[in-house]
C-alpha cells in the first residue's frame, strides 16, 4: 500500500525527534585479578624490597647419640637474601571544562567515571606483571624500575622443553631473562610430573594452578577428570579465587583456573598464594596535577612490587604451545 498523500512520516520530522540514548554504560571486558585477590600484601619501605629464605637440612635415620657423649654442634647455613623491585603503575586522567560541565548519559561526572575505569584497568596491569616473564630491573633517572613477574621467580620446579631454562636466584633480585625452548602440547604428565617434583621439595602441592583457556580446555580432557571434581565450599573460595575444576593428583587436590591474561601464553603455573604477596611501596592513590588552560588532569598511581617468600612448593611447565 502507498502512503496517504502529504502524510508525514519519520523521516520528514527529523528535526523534532528526541534521541533514544540508555542512561547506562555497559562492558564486556574481564576485570577480575583473581591471582593478585588471592595472595597476600606487604610493605615496602624502599623501592628494592628484600626478604629470606631459609632451608631445613635433610633428614638423618642414622641420627643416634652415644649416652654420655660430648655435644658437637652442627654447621649451619646462613638464609638467602632476595629481592625484587618496585614497579610504578600509573594512569593519568585529564578532562576538558565542558566535557565535565554537559549533561552526560550513562555518568554525572566524565572525571569520576574514568577514575574508576583506570583503577580496573590499572589492576589488571598489576596482574599481568604478576604473570609475566619480565625480569626485575633496578631502574635509572631515565629508566622506570620493574618487578620481576612469576616466570623469572620459579625456578626449582620448572619444566622446560628442549633448551628451555629458568636460572636459579639464591640471592638478590631475578635479573636473568628465561632461555626459551622447544614448545609442546600440555598433557597429564607434565602436571603430574610437576606436582610430584614439588612433592618430593616441599612436602606439598600448589592448591593453584592458573593457565590459559586452551589449556584449561584440555586440562578438563585429562584421563579422570571427571571423577576428581570437586564442589568449592566457601572456605576454599576464599582462598582460591576464580576456581573452576579441581583436580585430584597424587599428591594433593589443585584448583584449576582459567584466565584471561594467560591467554596466547606458553605456560602453567602452580601457586601457593600462602607463599605471595605483594609488597606496597605506596599504596593506591589519585592526585590532583592541576589544570592546564580549560583542562583537569589527575593521575592514579601505586608503587608496588612482587614478593615470592618461597618457591619451591611451586611449579612452572613452560615450553607449551600456545
Amino acid at each position: 500500500m502507498a502512503k496517504p498523500t502529504n502524510a508525514q512520516d519519520r523521516y520528514d520530522i527529523n528535526n523534532g525527534v528526541r534521541e533514544d540514548l540508555i542512561d547506562k554504560i555497559s562492558r564486556t571486558d574481564p576485570e577480575e585479578t583473581p591471582v593478585m585477590s588471592s595472595i597476600g600484601r606487604s610493605t615496602a619501605k624502599q623501592t628494592y624490597h628484600e626478604y629470606q629464605r631459609d632451608t631445613l637440612r635433610s633428614p638423618n635415620a642414622d641420627n643416634a647419640a652415644i649416652d654420655g657423649d660430648a655435644a658437637v654442634a652442627t654447621a649451619r647455613t646462613d638464609t638467602a637474601r632476595l629481592g625484587n623491585y618496585a614497579q610504578i603503575f600509573q594512569d593519568t586522567i585529564s578532562v576538558t571544562g565542558r566535557a565535565e560541565a554537559v549533561e552526560k548519559a550513562g555518568r554525572a561526572s566524565q572525571m569520576a567515571y574514568n577514575k574508576a575505569k583506570a583503577a580496573i584497568e590499572v589492576k589488571r596491569d598489576i596482574e599481568a606483571s604478576i604473570l609475566s616473564n619480565n625480569v626485575a630491573a633496578s631502574g635509572s633517572s631515565g629508566v622506570a624500575s620493574k618487578s620481576g613477574g612469576l616466570g623469572v621467580h620459579i625456578y626449582t620446579n620448572a619444566l622446560h622443553n628442549g633448551a628451555g631454562a629458568t636460572a636459579a636466584h639464591t640471592s638478590g633480585a631475578p635479573t636473568v631473562a628465561i632461555t626459551a625452548g622447544t614448545d609442546r602440547t600440555f598433557a597429564v604428565g607434565l602436571l603430574q610430573t610437576a606436582a610430584k617434583q614439588c612433592f618430593n621439595t616441599a612436602g606439598k602441592t600448589p592448591p593453584m594452578v592458573v593457565m590459559s583457556a586452551n589449556h584449561k580446555t584440555i586440562a578438563s580432557s585429562f584421563a579422570g577428570i571427571a571423577a576428581n571434581r570437586m564442589q568449592q565450599t566457601k572456605a576454599t573460595a576464599a582462598t582460591i579465587i576464580g576456581a573452576a575444576d579441581y583436580y585430584l593428583s597424587d599428591f594433593g587436590v589443585m584448583a584449576f583456573v582459567p584466565h584471561y591474561i594467560m591467554n596466547a601464553r606458553t605456560d602453567v603455573f602452580g601457586l601457593d598464594p600462602k607463599s605471595i604477596k605483594l609488597a606496597y611501596l605506596r599504596g593506591w592513590r589519585t592526585k590532583k596535577l592541576g589544570d592546564v588552560g580549560d583542562s583537569t588532569n589527575e593521575q592514579m598511581l601505586v608503587d608496588v612490587g612482587l614478593e615470592v617468600l618461597t618457591e619451591k612448593n611451586m611449579f612452572k611447565i613452560a615450553n607449551l604451545t600456545a
